[in-house]
């Protein structure tokens, strides 16, 4: 970029003690930017501009102080507030310097406006031919950087899209796989408990079969009760035979 900042400093004779110090802030101001002492500079021009708000020269040369210190978007103001108030070849020049100040901002859009606006003012002015140009080549890099970066943050979200539809997949597929191991083991429980309950039906036909007595014998309980029934009968007997009296020496003929 070709960097032209132009400064321009008036010594204003008078007897007032307004138009002294307004000079000698302006002086001041031009011998510490020639001395590239440009924050004093700024400094001194900022206080002249504030003795005299209305004069453009002021503000323009604490627009180039302040490019120079490196604040370019307070320069940019500075430039701005200018060229509206400014005639002719320093409306020019404050476009130019406006456009200087928004290139190094990267702001090339708002850039090229301001060249134009200063060839518009002076059309021989070589060096915001120029730098339009430039500035059209940068805007132009700027935004296929920019898409490169929306392109490269789109793919990234897409990986992160894929990635995660990738493990919802396996999650899915991974509880399908289970999910018949489940169901498997469910009737392996189901079919061993069936068994169980079968082989206890065995025994428990065994076990009947057992007390089951065979074909002519009593079983446990019928000889249990008959046993009982004879007790009775016994005491019965025993009854009969005390009322029967047995005469001794006789004997009976059965």
């Amino acid at each position: 970029m070709r960097n032209k900042i132009a400064v321009i400093f008036v010594i204003i004779i008078t007897s007032s003690t307004f138009a002294q110090d307004y000079r000698n802030y302006m002086n001041n101001g031009q011998k510490n930017y020639e001395a590239e002492k440009y924050q004093d500079a700024a400094e001194q021009f900022h206080q002249a501009e504030v003795l005299n708000p209305d004069d453009p020269k002021a503000s323009f040369n604490y627009g180039a102080s302040l490019y120079k210190s490196d604040d370019f978007a307070k320069a940019a103001e500075k430039f701005s507030q200018t060229a509206g108030t400014a005639n002719d070849e320093l409306k020019s020049a404050a476009y130019y310097d406006l456009g200087n100040s928004l290139f190094k901002g990267q702001d090339y859009a708002n850039a090229m406006e301001a060249y134009k606006a200063a060839l518009i003012n002076d059309p021989s002015m070589q060096e915001a031919k120029f730098n339009y140009e430039l500035s059209k080549i940068r805007l132009e890099q700027q935004q296929q950087q920019q898409q490169e970066q929306n392109d490269e943050c789109d793919k990234d979200n897409q990986e992160k899209q894929d990635q995660q539809q990738q493990n919802q997949e396996q999650k899915e597929q991974q509880e399908k796989q289970e999910q018949p191991e489940q169901e498997k083991s469910e009737q392996q429980q189901q079919e061993q408990n069936q068994q169980q309950q079968d082989q206890q039906g065995e025994q428990d036909k065994q076990n009947q079969q057992q007390q089951k007595p065979k074909k002519g014998e009593m079983s446990e309980k019928e000889a249990q009760e008959l046993l009982e029934a004879f007790k009775e009968d016994e005491k019965e007997i025993q009854k009969k035979l005390k009322k029967v009296v047995i005469r001794s020496g006789s004997r009976r003929d059965w």
